[in-house]
This record gives structure tokens, C-alpha cells and sequence, in this order.
């Protein structure tokens, strides 16, 4: 027990002294008032509208692309005294443009449905 005691008496003592005043840098890092530079403005994104609203121009290409989703949920109870939730997402990237062959275009789509007793009503 006497040796608890001391020891938490040994750890009381110190501890004033490692103790950090409010507003002194941290040990290993720059003074607490050092301006930082401020971070370069992030490109403007190009619009392409010759392809649609939305489309952006891919830097160091000649791609426009766009990317759109949903979601949709649907809560409620069926005429047979059940009831039920549907919460479905869909994610779509488009990307077009111009080659030396013609007019290019690639679409990728992907969706997830997550039904309890609703039954097959979402993206179809």
C-alpha cells in the first residue's frame, strides 16, 4: 500500500512539470502563431456543352465525362395489413468525345436494392 502511495505521490509531483501551458507550441512542432501558406486554388472545372449539362473536360484529354446517381426509399404498409421498406441507390459515369474514328461514348452503371417485403418495385 505504502508503495502505491509513493509512487502516485511521485507521478502528483512530476506532473506539474510536464505539464504544457495553453498556448506554448507543441515539443516538435512550430510556434502556435506560424502563418501557414495557404493551399493552391484547386482548377475551375471546364464545362463541355456540346455534350449536356454536366459534363466536365478531363484535364490532358480530350474526354468530357459526368457523373450522376439516385436514391430513393420507400417505407409504408401493403392492403394485407403488412408492412414493408425499399431503399435502392444507382451511381452512372458517362464519359464522350471526339476521335480520330468518330464520336465516342461509355457509359457504366451500377445500382443496389435492398427490399424488406415491398417486393420488386425499384429500377426496373
Amino acid at each position: 500500500m505504502s508503495r502505491l502511495l509513493l509512487s502516485l505521490a511521485a507521478v502528483m509531483l512530476a506532473a506539474p512539470a510536464m505539464a504544457q501551458s495553453i498556448g506554448e507550441p507543441i515539443p516538435g512542432r512550430g510556434p502556435v502563431n506560424a502563418k501557414r501558406m495557404p493551399a493552391a486554388p484547386a482548377p475551375a472545372a471546364r464545362p463541355c456543352p456540346e455534350y449536356g449539362p454536366g459534363f466536365v473536360k478531363l484535364d490532358g484529354s480530350s474526354l468530357c465525362v459526368r457523373a450522376s446517381g439516385s436514391v430513393a426509399a420507400e417505407f409504408g404498409k401493403s392492403s394485407n395489413n403488412r408492412s414493408g421498406s425499399a431503399v435502392g441507390a444507382a451511381v452512372q459515369l458517362e464519359a464522350r468525345g471526339e476521335t480520330s474514328l468518330g464520336p465516342v461514348r461509355s457509359v457504366v452503371r451500377g445500382g443496389v436494392v435492398t427490399d424488406r417485403g415491398f417486393g420488386d418495385r425499384f429500377y426496373r
